[in-house]
């Protein structure tokens, strides 16, 4: 498909594509282009056009209820991402990507010992990865996931400490505006973490924003020295926000404040020349904006669950 860019040659961005769902995410079929090569379709986080062919329909609505609120028999990735072992008689999960946040359910009990297309399951988890069959059906193949693969039986118990541990786990990797280069932006990072929790936040930063006060502590009103010391009594791994980007607090380096984030672009701090990041990285609260603010100085909101 034809990108949409505000530069030419950008091959970061695409002003027509805003995220990308999640393999095993229940959603809902609104609509079918005439040609029916696209779905409308509206995710728990979203609503958009979607390749049709992503999309396997459900044979009843207790079928897809089942799948919305599984049990604990299931299997979070809690890794950035991995792949499955490459498999010479299903390619339909032959090396299939698993990224954080995905929940495949369990077909058989952790330890089972059984052929799974020839070959012994020891050392690991069996899954049930959905597909679509031939005639747009969901259908589900079995998979093996190796033990010593970053996942978790059932969601990970919610602490702040586990909220870096994951977020480590991404440092280094390329931005993905809306998912592009298989990779995420600021608002699917932060998603993508705290769903390993079973905790399904808003996709966008404008939506994670409206969130309850109970949750997301207004300080935009607060002077710069008032929000650093706001900053500083809240734990590492709460998120942070100003219009247009969420970060999760790291903690503070000699009352440096840091976060990590998905970040297309600033300036580093005491300079005002805005960089190309690309990058999902640890940086100062004090680097800058476009205008000329530091993005401590722009944050407006700390959004702590639980």
């Amino acid at each position: 498909a034809q990108r949409v860019t505000s530069k030419p040659n950008d091959r970061f961005g695409d002003t027509l594509q805003e995220s990308v769902v999640l393999q095993n995410e229940p959603l809902a079929v609104l609509h079918e282009s005439a040609d029916g090569k696209f779905l409308f379709i509206t995710a728990y986080f979203y609503v958009g056009w979607i390749n049709s062919d992503s999309v396997a329909l459900c044979s009843s609505f207790e079928q897809w209820q089942s799948l919305l609120a599984p049990e604990n028999d299931f299997l979070v990735v809690t890794g950035s991402s991995f792949r499955l072992c490459r498999d010479p008689y299903e390619p339909l999960v032959s090396e299939l990507e698993l990224t954080m946040g995905m929940r495949l359910s369990l077909a058989e009990k952790p330890g089972t010992t059984k052929s799974v297309r020839g070959r012994m399951s020891y050392d690991n988890y069996i899954v049930n990865v959905p597909s679509r069959a031939a005639d747009g059906s969901l259908k589900f193949i079995e998979a093996l996931v190796p033990i010593s693969r970053d996942v978790h039986i059932g969601y990970m118990p919610f602490t702040y400490s586990n909220v870096i541990r994951l977020a480590d786990k991404t440092r280094g990797e390329i931005y993905g505006w809306g998912g592009m280069l298989g990779a995420r932006d600021c608002s699917a990072l932060v998603m993508e973490i705290y769903r390993c929790f079973g905790i399904m936040l808003p996709r966008n930063t404008s939506d994670l924003a409206k969130l309850p006060e109970q949750y997301a502590a207004d300080v935009s009103s607060l002077s710069t020295e008032a929000k650093r010391e706001a900053i500083l009594s809240q734990p590492a791994g709460v998120i942070l926000f100003f219009p247009g980007h969420v970060m999760i607090y790291y903690g503070s380096d000699d009352n440096d404040l840091l976060c990590l984030s998905a970040a297309g672009k600033f300036a580093p701090a005491q300079s005002s020349a805005t960089q190309n990041v690309y990058t999902v990285e640890v940086c100062s609260l004090d680097v800058r904006l476009s205008n000329g603010k530091t993005w401590l100085e722009a944050v407006e909101k700390i959004i702590r669950i639980g």
